[in-house]
């Protein structure tokens, strides 16, 4: 490479040498005056430019349109007053308890915890009374705790070695007030402090009052149903499957008679209507500035876009032809809104009827609030929207129990882990804690030794390999009388304790659950304490269950008959 020139090399290193200095100007305004009044009157010198303006938009296309003034709506009110659960079980219900909970809501069993619980409150309430020691040795006598505890329940085990001998069973005396076997004359002496003991049970633990329940095991849900006491003109909403904690008007279809208007009540009521708002709507004079919150660019105008591109017209072409009216419904009334008579500024009325009351043929019928007729009767077409009294906001204990039924492929069954199960200290404990108990190991055939005159080989034979305690296998078996359908039966594998929640063991066998009820990606049972607010603010403490999708599949390694290394 040539060398360069020593005038071109001198000024390279000067110029590397210069620093370089940058500067940054700051352009301002500098308004001609100091009155902005005649700028901001945003005045126009052609109106004519307006009304062109006016006419390319197609505001003088005029519509016999006025504006409403007042309007009156007229529905068809059904009090629902009546619950009715499997085994034409009937409740009456005044709506006060939320929906959830009286559906949810399981009978307590007796455990050591409760039984503490229990305990401890009705001492506070006989200590201040002579005679207190003299009371707490009859009722340990008469009440003592005998709960059995599993060798792995290590708190509930310490809760046992804590309160035995020094505390009474309380679930049990709850008992036997109940059914008046009190021992001597405690009921003479302490009258006043069992009635307060009784309430209080009663207010902490909402509970059923008999022992109908409308979960059904085989499902894996809840059915229940909600009416009117009117003999053969009742309205019946059906529940058939609810499980995910919270109810509303989709949760229910309709059995409705074609009779049954006559157990509705009249209800009208007046209101004037009120523009449609929402938060970046535009405003429809030119003098007023928009607040820019709803970025219409952003719209996906793809071509299966159709349902954005309708509300982008409705929100920048028609909302100002929209009104809002308010209903008020009460809690727990089934309601049927037969029209709406609107009156506007020129005096006339138009009666509004709903979506699904014209002529065009039943598939093309649309409605926004609509229950399912399952008699699909002619009836099916009222617009009928049920205000189920639910509950808004509920606090959730953590699970005393939750069960995962998945599918095992390769064994062939259907598998309910516990993941967690309830424990005497009241609160739930890992499944596979519990299953720790013993070796979970099947039985073998005895291998031959070298003193039965046999040499000893190296390979041993293997009935089954080991599950843990926890998981409880579901066989499929066919239906009665036919051999297509199959269902999902409990069993029980060798050795194995079997189920410890109530979730899995409270139906006696045989148990089954419906083959499609467990799908491929699994189901999740949970059950906890829930406690919410009533309408009258009172709290609603109740034991319930909820189903949830599950994990997947899984898999036992459960197999049979083999030959394994000795």
């Amino acid at each position: 490479m040539p060398a360069l020139p020593l005038n071109i090399a001198q000024f390279a290193i000067q110029a590397y040498r210069i620093p370089s200095i940058t500067a940054y100007n700051r352009l301002e305004v500098m308004p001609r005056t100091v009155d902005f009044d005649r700028s901001l009157k945003a005045e126009v010198h052609d109106a004519l430019w307006m009304l062109t303006r006016q006419w390319q938009f197609g505001e003088f296309q005029g519509e016999d349109a006025a504006t409403a003034t007042s309007t009156k709506i007229y529905g068809l009110h059904t009090l629902m007053d009546e619950m009715r659960f499997q085994g034409d079980q009937v409740l009456p219900y005044d709506g006060k308890i939320p929906l959830e909970a009286m559906v949810e809501r399981e009978k307590l069993a007796g455990n050591l915890h409760l039984a503490v619980q229990m305990a401890r409150y009705f001492i506070k309430l006989i200590k201040p009374k002579p005679g207190f020691d003299a009371a707490m040795v009859t009722l340990v006598q008469h009440y003592p705790l005998n709960y059995a505890i599993d060798e792995n329940d290590y708190e509930g085990i310490q809760l046992m070695n804590a309160v035995k001998g020094s505390v009474f069973d309380g679930f049990a005396f709850c008992q036997a007030i109940s059914g008046n076997t009190l021992p001597g004359n405690f009921k003479t002496t302490y009258l006043t402090q069992l009635g307060s003991f009784q309430s209080w049970y009663q207010r902490t633990y909402s509970q059923p009052d008999k022992n109908g329940s409308p979960w059904m095991p085989s499902q894996l849900d809840y059915k229940f149903e909600v009416s009117n006491a009117a003999g053969t003109t009742e309205r019946k909403l059906i529940a058939d499957h609810y499980s995910e904690g919270h109810l509303d008007w989709y949760s229910f279809d309709i059995s409705d008679p074609s009779n049954s208007d006559n157990v509705a009540k009249e209800d009208f009521q007046s209101y004037i209507p009120a523009p449609v708002a929402f938060k970046g709507m535009p405003h429809p004079r030119f003098w007023m500035m928009e607040e820019n919150r709803t970025d219409f660019g952003k719209i996906d105008a793809s071509p299966t876009g159709l349902l954005h591109l309708l509300l982008a017209e409705f929100a920048l072409t028609c909302s100002n032809d929209w009104f809002v009216l308010p209903y008020q419904l009460p809690v727990n009334t089934l309601c049927e809104v037969s029209g709406i008579v609107v009156k506007d500024v020129f005096g006339e009325y138009t009666l509004v009827r709903p979506a699904n009351k014209g002529p065009e043929s039943q598939w093309q019928r649309w409605a926004m609030f609509h229950h399912t007729d399952i008699n699909n009767t002619a009836a099916s077409n009222k617009n009928l929207l049920y205000l189920a009294p639910a509950v808004i906001k509920t606090l959730e204990g953590d699970p005393l129990e939750k069960v995962n039924f998945l599918r095992d492929e390769m064994a062939n069954m259907v598998w309910a882990v516990e993941n967690i199960v309830p424990s005497q200290a009241g609160k739930g404990m890992r499944g596979n804690e519990m299953a720790l108990e013993k070796s979970n190991a099947v039985a073998t055939a005895p291998s031959p030794t070298e003193g039965d005159g046999v040499e000893k080989t190296s390979i041993r034979y293997v009935l089954g390999t080991a599950v843990p305690h926890n998981w409880i296998p579901f066989i499929p078996v066919h239906l009665d009388q036919n051999n297509a359908e199959i269902q999902l039966q409990r069993a029980k594998l060798p050795f194995s304790k079997g189920a410890i929640g109530q979730i899995v063991k409270e139906k006696a066998a045989p148990y089954y659950i419906a083959e499609e009820v467990i799908p491929r990606s699994g189901v999740q049972v949970t059950r906890n304490f829930q406690l919410a607010r009533t309408a009258d603010g009172a709290c609603c403490l109740w034991l319930g269950r909820k189903k949830q999708s599950g994990s997947g599949e899984g898999q036992s390694n459960l197999k049979f008959d083999q030959i394994v290394d000795g």
